[in-house]
């Protein structure tokens, strides 16, 4: 859902609403089940959002180790359900069908369906739909919490990583959450400059990608000061990002030749061991940046649209950079708007992050970490 278009989220708010509302006449509270055999978890899309429940994918696994617990996720985040250390089941679900959907879940026979979206009525619908006991998350301002047996409260106004810290109580789960993922050596990791290198993730994901992009003239003038101070900046990526890239390198003129592209050259799951053995790692809001945080990289954070205290990198190594414009932070959920989106990130400007960067580069020696 959180990479779904437009028009599927005025029907989510709409008709599938009023359904939610028809549900809910029907309510009931059962505690949960003492031996499920089979166990759903509904995580759409999004690789963030499933790395930062890779936890409580875990605390139900712990909770009920003879159980089948089964992903039910979407193309986009399959990568991540595949890191989750737990080793889950998955099916492939088009969430964008319903119908087939709600098909894939009721053919798991599950006996307890875990919703570990927040917002959508769709995910709450089709977990009440597909199993005898349900959980799942409850925003104050939301109706589809009363369709869930167990009704995890969500907050907007807390870090996801505290939501699903939540979630995995309910399972008994310690207070000290964290992310629980797997990782794999990076095949290239040899071939790169590890003690000089800077990762840098310049663009984001999913249909908000343009509002938290940090301007190229700016990426410019902190790729310029690495590059001066002797350390290798490296741009991460799918493929389609190199054109980012481009004209990246275009602004840096002759200072370039100093830079690695490496978009769409290594897997996602050796990307994390790559950040955990690089010098730095400098992002805007998107997956590299949970995925950092889950292996404790040296990371920075640039953040607009969102605020590092809801959607930052929880790490010992990790600190956010807030765009100082009034308007920032308007999205708590992902499927917010704001009429001045495109100049928040614009506010961030390179004197409030390259001195900490910088001085990050200067100080921080690099210790070759213990692998996942």
């Amino acid at each position: 859902m959180a990479r779904s278009s437009e028009w599927m989220r005025q029907l989510d708010r709409s008709l599938l609403a009023a359904m939610v509302r028809v549900l809910s006449l029907t309510n009931r509270r059962r505690s949960l089940p003492v031996a499920p055999e089979r166990v759903g978890v509904i995580q759409p899309t999004a690789i963030g959002d499933t790395l930062i429940a890779s936890g409580a994918v875990a605390a139900i696994a712990e909770r009920y180790p003879a159980a089948r617990v089964i992903v039910f996720h979407g193309a986009n985040n399959a990568p991540a359900v595949g890191m989750i250390a737990s080793r889950p089941d998955s099916v492939l679900c088009d969430f964008s069908r319903p119908d087939r959907a709600l098909r894939a879940l009721r053919a798991g026979r599950l006996d307890l369906t875990v919703d570990l979206t927040p917002w959508p009525n769709l995910t709450a619908i089709l977990a009440r739909l597909s199993a005898p006991c349900t959980i799942g998350f409850a925003p104050a301002d939301a109706i589809r919490g009363k369709l869930f047996d167990v009704a995890v409260p969500h907050s907007g106004d807390r870090h996801e990583l505290e939501n699903l810290a939540a979630m995995a109580r309910v399972f008994g789960a310690a207070d000290d959450y964290s992310m629980q993922i797997r990782t794999k050596d990076c095949a290239m990791a040899s071939e790169l400059p590890l003690d000089r290198l800077v990762l840098c993730q310049l663009s984001a994901g999913g249909s908000r990608a343009a509002e938290k992009a940090w301007p190229l003239e700016y990426w410019a003038a902190l790729c310029s000061r690495l590059i001066d101070a002797g350390y290798v900046p490296a741009f991460t990526g799918v493929a389609g990002d190199q054109k980012v890239v481009d004209a990246l390198c275009a602004l840096l003129g002759t200072a370039a030749k100093a830079t690695i592209s490496l978009c769409g050259k290594i897997p996602f799951a050796e990307l994390g061991d790559l950040m955990r053995r690089a010098h730095a790692v400098v992002t805007v809001d998107t997956s590299v940046l949970h995925l950092a945080g889950a292996v404790d990289a040296r990371v920075f954070g640039l953040h607009g649209p969102t605020r590092s205290r809801r959607w930052g990198a929880r790490s010992t190594n990790g600190q956010g950079f807030d765009s100082p414009h009034p308007d920032a932070g308007y999205i708590a959920y992902g499927t917010e708007t704001h009429p001045r989106a495109m100049e928040i990130m614009k506010a961030l400007t390179p004197d409030i992050v390259l001195p900490a960067v910088c001085e990050a580069a200067r100080s921080v020696s690099h210790v070759e970490p213990t692998l996942v």
